[in-house]
């Protein structure tokens, strides 16, 4: 197919064990929208879609699925054949979320979720006025055993093009930015979700908001070497990282586009402002994907 299968990332679903301070962090610190609530589910958007991040009551804080956004109905019928030819387990013949007209959801051989869809139902996300609010989710950060594997299945199941790489570790891009996804080695689990603001205006003023709440920041403001985006990071309650960020690079011309092949040495890769300052610990952060038993649905 000349137009890639997935054209964005779509959203997020997350199990957490604490459901009214996922529900204050979205609202307060996110800045999104509540569009729906069950009496075990909250549903947020950023924008017009109905959600962009889900919370699902349970007993545990792991990532549930997360969402891949086709461009049209063939995209998703393409998608659908591809991972039923690669041999992936199906979970479930449609969708399983939420405002998702249709899809389907399967699990990779890292045992993460995900729903692939083509269409969401809109919402109105409400006046943004006095909120800080994202323009959109923008992409997700996984740490696995095996990097190369993951980067195959995205890459020839979805058509995810290569941007840079750093030794075993790889960012991929969906659309003309930078990625969409990044894929590093570790134990395997999502390290961040990262929404995308304006201008460094507000990821500024989002640090300043954590602050005033008596907190802190886990790292940041900085720019990445790659991506080049200006980014900050701060730990939701369920242990997730979630990243703030702006003014990413973007690849308008994948012909002509030659991936970096960078390295560990130094800090430029990680950021071009100043020395390699990581907190400790910060790559160890994340949460593993949900249990689920063989016969479980998403």
């Amino acid at each position: 197919m000349n137009v890639p299968v997935i054209s964005e990332i779509g959203h997020v679903a997350l199990r957490v064990r604490d459901l009214a301070a996922a529900e204050e962090f979205a609202t307060n610190v996110l800045g999104l929208h509540l569009t729906e609530r069950t009496a075990d589910a909250l549903w947020f958007t950023h924008g017009t879609p109905h959600h962009s991040l889900q919370y699902i009551a349970a007993e545990e804080d792991a990532l549930d699925h997360a969402g891949l956004l086709t461009p049209n109905a063939e995209s998703l019928a393409e998608a659908r054949k591809r991972v039923e030819s690669a041999g992936l387990r199906i979970i479930s013949d449609g969708p399983v979320s939420r405002g998702v007209e249709d899809g389907f959801v399967f699990e990779d051989e890292d045992g993460f979720v995900f729903e692939i869809y083509s269409r969401m139902t809109r919402t109105e996300p409400g006046s943004a006025a006095g909120v800080l609010r994202p323009r959109r989710l923008g992409h997700f950060n996984f740490f696995v055993p095996e990097p190369r594997r993951m980067e195959r299945m995205l890459t020839g199941l979805f058509d995810f093009r290569v941007s840079d790489r750093i030794e075993e570790g790889v960012f991929l891009r969906c659309n003309v930015d930078h990625h969409g996804i990044g894929v590093f080695p570790g134990r395997g689990r999502i390290h961040h979700c990262a929404w995308e603001y304006p201008t460094m205006i507000e990821v500024a003023a989002i640090a300043d908001l954590i602050d005033a709440r008596g907190e802190s920041v886990l790292w940041g403001p900085l720019r990445h070497g790659m991506g080049r985006n200006i980014a900050t990071y701060v730990q939701e309650p369920s242990g997730l990282v979630q990243e703030f960020y702006c003014d990413m690079e973007r690849i308008y011309d994948d012909a002509g586009h030659t991936p970096g092949e960078w390295t560990y040495d130094g800090h430029k890769w990680v950021t071009l402002w100043g020395p390699h300052l990581t907190p400790e610990g910060f790559a160890e952060l994340g949460l593993l994907p949900g249990t689920r038993d063989r016969t479980e649905s998403a």
